[in-house]
Order: structure tokens, then C-alpha cells, then sequence
């Protein structure tokens, strides 16, 4: 079993606790960062927001591929899972970079992809905000895209929502890094269970998790692959 942390982007948590004392900087995130990895911590989950949905849209929120990168350089051994939202970020592009910033690391990149939920946020932005089944849709066509730049020396890809003609990532990363997922609806676990490595869930009781368990490792058999692993939210 591995403990990691949610990394305090948006300045803590809490949304009934206005000041907990973490500051969304810069300099308090690089501080804990390399605090939580010397105490033993394995991994930070670096949410994806560009409003803050914790403090109030007019308060401060660190973005999070930016900070990813820097933390990639100031740490050694803690694993950094970066959550991605494929309609912010065209997939080529982001292989790119993304490897970047896991050859930066030394191999310790993960992704957490979010297939997004804040219509207003997109709407801010001016970026496409699919409905529900059509958001999985747009995912799995941006894994697609993603994972064949990233194993193959050149990638053409056509489909609804992206195309790429002979595409080239190099360098790739060290290690293809791994993509965690979660979700509840049917599309969401079909989804999961062909293109992800992870299955993540919303804190529970045993009772409650181990169907959750039981239901993604048959999906993943019947699939294919190698099996899946999985990780909870605790409070």
C-alpha cells in the first residue's frame, strides 16, 4: 500500500475553514512537497482547476502542470500524479510536454484523467464542454492519441475529436507513465477498464469499495491488459 497526499493548490480543502493556512504559492507548495517526500510520503495528487472551486472563484489557484514541472525538478523520489482534462489540452501537444516534465522527473510522472464536470469554468475559458457520454468519448480518443505518441516513433491517428498525421514525441519519457481514472457511470468504466492502469475512488467503506473492486478487475479481464490497480481518497 502507498499514502500520498492532495497537493493544497487552491489553498487547503476545507471550504467551511477560510484561512488553513496554506498559502496557494509557489513557495509553500515546493516546501511541503519536499517535506512530505522526506517524511516518506509516495505520492501528491496535483488537482487541475483553473477557477478555485474550494476558496471561491475569485481567490487564488495554482495551476497545475506548471507546478508539476517545478516540483519534478526540486524532488527525487515522490511520485507526481497530475490530473489532466483532455478538453483543456490538445493530446499531441501534450504528450510532448508531458514527457518532458517526466524525463525532468526521473520517471516519476502519473496522470489523473478527469473528464471535466464545471460547464462554467469551460464557458470562462471559451473551451469545449461536451455532454456526459460525449466527454468519455472525447477521453478515450485523447488516450488514444497520448499513449501512441508516447510508444510509437511516429503515430497517425483519425477520429472524431483529434487527428494526427505521422505524429513524433522524442524524447519520450523515461516510463510510460501510469493513468489513473474514476468515474461511477457505465461510460466512465468501460473507458477505464480498456485504456487506464488505475481505477481511483471516493472514500468508503470496505463494504462498499470491494464490489467497486470486484466489478473494475472482471471489466479489466474482459478487456485485456495487465490488471488493474487501485487507489481511495481518505479523510
Amino acid at each position: 500500500m502507498r499514502y500520498g497526499f492532495w497537493m493544497p493548490v487552491f489553498g487547503g480543502w476545507l471550504r467551511n475553514v477560510p484561512d488553513e493556512g496554506m498559502e496557494a504559492s509557489w513557495d509553500y507548495v515546493k516546501r511541503l512537497t519536499q517535506r512530505a517526500e522526506a517524511i516518506g510520503y509516495d505520492l501528491t495528487l496535483i488537482a487541475e482547476l483553473n477557477l478555485n472551486d474550494i476558496k471561491g472563484v475569485d481567490q487564488p489557484a495554482l495551476d497545475a502542470w506548471s507546478t508539476a514541472a517545478a516540483l519534478a525538478a526540486v524532488t527525487e523520489k515522490l511520485e507526481l500524479m497530475v490530473a489532466v482534462r483532455p478538453n483543456f489540452h490538445q493530446p499531441a501537444l501534450f504528450a510532448k510536454a508531458a514527457a518532458n516534465i517526466d524525463r525532468i522527473s526521473g520517471g516519476r510522472l502519473a496522470l489523473n484523467v478527469v473528464s471535466s464536470w464545471w460547464a462554467d469554468e469551460a464557458r470562462q475559458y471559451g473551451l469545449q464542454f461536451d455532454q456526459h457520454d460525449d466527454r468519455y468519448a472525447r477521453t478515450t480518443e485523447w488516450l488514444q492519441v497520448v499513449d501512441g505518441l508516447w510508444t510509437e516513433d511516429r503515430f497517425s491517428f483519425e477520429g472524431r475529436y483529434y487527428k494526427t498525421d505521422n505524429a513524433i514525441c522524442a524524447p519520450k519519457p523515461v516510463r510510460k507513465p501510469t493513468v489513473y481514472a474514476g468515474g461511477e457511470s457505465e461510460a466512465a468504466k468501460t473507458m477505464i477498464a480498456s485504456y487506464c492502469d488505475a481505477y481511483v475512488m471516493h472514500g468508503d467503506a470496505p463494504e462498499a469499495i470491494t464490489p467497486k473492486i470486484a466489478d473494475m478487475t472482471a471489466r479489466r479481464q474482459k478487456a485485456g491488459g495487465k490488471p488493474m490497480t487501485f487507489g481511495m481518497a481518505a479523510y
